[in-house]
């Protein structure tokens, strides 16, 4: 589940399929999306990927994706299936459009079903047979995202795969590394009063942070106490409140390279903020994968459990913002 900020111009279906990739990272497959528009020109907004689901599946599938969509203000919807599964497409596509239909508060922008060959859409004297289109790496809306700075995917695994553990050689030297750093940052914490933990930790990882957001390459060790200091809860917390709409595209990138580098006992947190992060940007995916990531190395990990709810639930990220600006005293019960 994720938002994009811009105004996409799309003139028939074959752009809205290839500009796909640019709203998720990675290029969908064997999947239903859905994309929130607002306003007369329908700008979008919130967006989500889904599997396609089984057949008997369907109809709560469906409720599920316009539960979504209305509880981010969508005013309009955009519905794309990409499968080879035509029959299941379809069905879906009929059950969201009812769903959308019975309560009639978010209009049906458009619908298309695409096999990576030919589309469907309900348009009047759209064939029967379908339109041929293709997919390019080199349609105008991934070479104006790719300008930018966005980096396309060829799939889902490989978003996987950015978030994936750190295996060989490279894992060996950082676990001896990070065994160096603890024995250098617990008598630091050892000496220092409970209440005086968050100030302490942050001596450590603000100045770390404020070089990694200025651009500037931090070194493995300086990633390795970053991810030891924010083990800590309080100082995990103090963090946590750095992450704003505002700020969190600069956190997600440094958050990712130190995702890339973290190694046991300190992936909860450190995933857990990244997927915190990438959710605050509207990048569901990257949230999913990183949280999914933390909660296989703590299940219990209830700041990743609350991330993980946040994205089942569909949550806006503009309600965490109301949530914030209304005070809350604390983000989680971990410890």
């Amino acid at each position: 589940m994720t938002q994009t900020p811009s105004l996409f111009v799309a003139h028939d279906a074959s752009d809205l399929i290839n500009s796909l990739p640019t709203l998720f990272g990675f290029r969908p497959d064997e999947s239903i999306v859905a994309v929130a528009t607002t306003g007369e020109r329908r700008r979008f907004g919130f967006r989500l990927r889904a599997d396609i689901p089984s057949p008997e599946l369907v109809d709560a599938e469906a409720a599920r994706i316009v539960g979504h969509l209305r509880a981010n203000g969508a005013e309009g919807a955009i519905l794309v299936a990409v499968t080879r599964r035509q029959e299941v497409a379809l069905d879906l596509l009929d059950a969201i459009h009812a769903e959308l239909d019975e309560s009639g508060d978010i209009e049906l922008v458009v619908r298309v079903r695409a096999d990576g060959e030919r589309y469907w859409t309900d348009s009047l004297g759209s064939p029967a047979a379908g339109v041929a289109y293709e997919t390019s790496d080199h349609h105008l809306a991934i070479v104006q995202a790719v300008a930018a700075g966005q980096q396309i995917l060829p799939d889902r695994e490989s978003l996987v795969d950015r978030f994936a553990a750190v295996t060989g050689e490279r894992r060996r030297w950082l676990e001896r590394a990070t065994d160096e750093i603890v024995a250098e940052v617990v008598p630091m914490v050892a000496r220092t009063w409970p209440d005086q933990v968050a100030a302490v930790g942050l001596t450590v990882v603000d100045p770390i942070l404020d070089r990694a957001l200025a651009g500037c390459r931090i070194s493995d060790a300086d990633l390795i106490r970053l991810a030891a200091c924010v083990s800590s809860i309080d100082v995990r917390d103090a963090v946590w409140a750095r992450i704003t709409r505002e700020t969190a595209d600069d956190m997600l990138r440094v958050l990712t390279v130190v995702s890339g580098s973290v190694v046991p006992p300190f992936e909860p947190a450190v995933l857990s903020l990244t997927a915190f992060a990438a959710w605050l940007t509207g990048d569901g995916a990257q949230a999913l994968v990183a949280v999914e990531r933390a909660l296989r190395a703590d299940p219990a990990y209830s700041m990743a459990r609350l991330v993980l709810e946040i994205l089942e639930q569909g949550v806006s990220p503009a309600h965490w913002t109301a949530f914030v600006d209304a005070g809350a005293d604390s983000l989680s019960d971990d410890g």
